[in-house]
């Protein structure tokens, strides 16, 4: 990984976080779905009534076959779009797992700055006098907040 794509992940990180739940509920209700496309009954019923007779009693009504055959494409599909969110869901928690393993190799301050820098967007100078000042009682220069950014940047590439 080299530091364009790590930025990039770490940018996208809080998007990728909620486009990551979203899809894992997305998922959760699609095989919701397919349990109740599997517990579907299609029972067999004789009709009584007049001229019935003259119909076969052994022979299954076109509309159970219909529903049959509708109950089997409906879970076709939703076995589709379940593989296809799976496959979403799987890339998207490697990128937000990656930050999130990376981060936590960083030490405290190193990991609010770059928190702060790339996944919030806020600027070197807000977080070097007002960030910084929160945590530490002290300011810095933006200067000096890059500088910190950049030696995190680098802890986090080699790992």
């Amino acid at each position: 990984m080299n530091k364009e794509e790590l930025i990039l992940l770490l940018k996208e990180y809080k998007e990728n976080k909620a486009k990551l739940i979203i899809k894992l509920k997305d998922l959760k209700a699609k095989r919701l779905q397919l349990k109740g496309c599997e517990e579907i009954e299609t029972s067999l019923t004789t009709a009584y009534g007049l001229n019935q007779d003259i119909h076969s009693k052994n022979q299954i009504s076109d509309k159970v076959l219909r529903q049959i055959e509708k109950n089997d494409i409906r879970r076709h599909e939703i076995e589709s779009e379940i593989e296809k969110l799976e496959e979403i869901v799987k890339e998207l928690r490697y990128k937000t797992e990656t930050v999130e393993d990376r981060l936590q190799a960083l030490k405290y301050k190193e990991e609010k700055i770059l928190t702060a820098y790339y996944i919030e967007g806020r600027t070197a100078d807000d977080i070097g006098n007002i960030l910084y000042l929160e945590l530490f009682n002290q300011t810095r220069s933006n200067r000096n907040i890059q500088r910190i950014i950049d030696k995190a940047l680098e802890k986090m590439l080699k790992l």
